[in-house]
């Protein structure tokens, strides 16, 4: 009996849930992250006392099947529902408590959570693919990995386009999607709001979350997109300044906040997308994934990843891409 290959390109959520269902119906799974672990998005930072996360604040589902994913990880113990303060406002006007409904948050680092939805796949970091054929990877160390039943590319479009050379009826399809930035930063502060969530009105800070798995005093600060925009090209220093001083503003904060690390999510957010959960090449055996393709959020990815899935399994070797 024949057993069938995948190599999946990017390990976030979207290519974790497409490689976890493959395997766990006895596919062969590689996935191909450039970076040093799972989670795209979703990914972890170790601190001193624990982890904190500079990506997604919170995973949030609208509708089945994702929804029930989402209570299976918190049975799993995963997974919490946000149940904190929530407070809403700035310093210099007034703060008022607000929700946020059906929001979880990890408990485990979410870059462990990515890694358990991929299952039995084999995870290679620090893997750089620079070009997609037909049943075939290209490495940038210069390896070609083929033989592949069909190869599957879950980073952002305007990373996925270059690997897509010798693919232009692929490529020609995926038009113009265009992503807005976030910067978002690890802080250390005392003062301000009792909360565990802040979400500020200020068009250039969003939100504020509590980084609880390192001690007291650790927030994760997201920008607005706006905020984004007009430094992203700024250095990370010039960035945190700016950051750090409009934070101290709107929490009336009296001391320096201290700034530990900081990230810029240059494709954070689709405006747009193609359409659809996935976009497959049949003939050569390619598609594409993720919220580029399928919209914006944690659970158009994963669901976009878990479609494709379904959609080749049931084809069997047809593999209806």
């Amino acid at each position: 009996m024949k057993t069938f290959k995948a190599g999946i390109v990017g390990a976030g959520i979207a290519g974790a849930s497409c490689a976890g269902a493959l395997a766990a119906a006895g596919w062969e799974v590689d996935v191909f992250d450039k970076s040093r672990g799972a989670g795209g998005r979703l990914s972890t930072k170790r601190t001193h006392q624990g982890w904190a996360t500079l990506g997604s604040p919170f995973i949030s589902a609208k509708r089945d099947p994702f929804r029930s994913q989402l209570r299976e990880w918190v049975r799993q113990g995963w997974l919490d529902p946000v149940r904190g303060d929530v407070w809403q406002g700035r310093a210099t006007i007034s703060w008022a408590q607000a929700q946020l409904q059906n929001h979880y948050r990890p408990t485990i680092e979410p870059s462990q959570l990515v890694r358990h939805v991929m299952g039995t796949a084999r995870l290679h970091t620090q893997s750089r693919v620079v070009a997609l054929q037909p049943r075939t990877l290209i490495m940038e160390d210069g390896r070609v990995l083929g033989d592949y039943d069909c190869v599957i590319c879950s980073v952002p479009i305007p990373q996925a386009i270059p690997m897509l050379d010798a693919l232009p009826l692929l490529r020609d399809r995926l038009g113009e999607v265009h992503y807005r930035p976030v910067w978002s930063f690890l802080m250390r502060w005392e003062g301000g709001p009792a909360a565990d969530v802040i979400k500020f009105d200020d068009h250039l800070l969003d939100m504020a979350v509590r980084q609880t798995a390192d001690g007291p005093g650790l927030w994760a600060v997201h920008t607005t997109h706006e905020f984004a925009e007009t430094y992203l090209e700024a250095s990370e220093m010039e960035a945190s300044n700016r950051a750090a001083s409009a934070l101290m503003g709107l929490l009336g904060l009296p001391w320096p906040v201290e700034i530990e690390a900081s990230h810029l999510w240059r494709y954070a957010r689709p405006e747009t997308s193609v359409g659809g959960f996935w976009l497959g090449d049949r003939e050569n055996r390619v598609a594409l994934i993720g919220d580029g393709i399928a919209g914006d959020g944690v659970e158009r990815a994963w669901e976009s990843g878990l479609r494709l899935a379904q959609a080749i399994l049931q084809s069997k070797e047809e593999l209806a891409l």
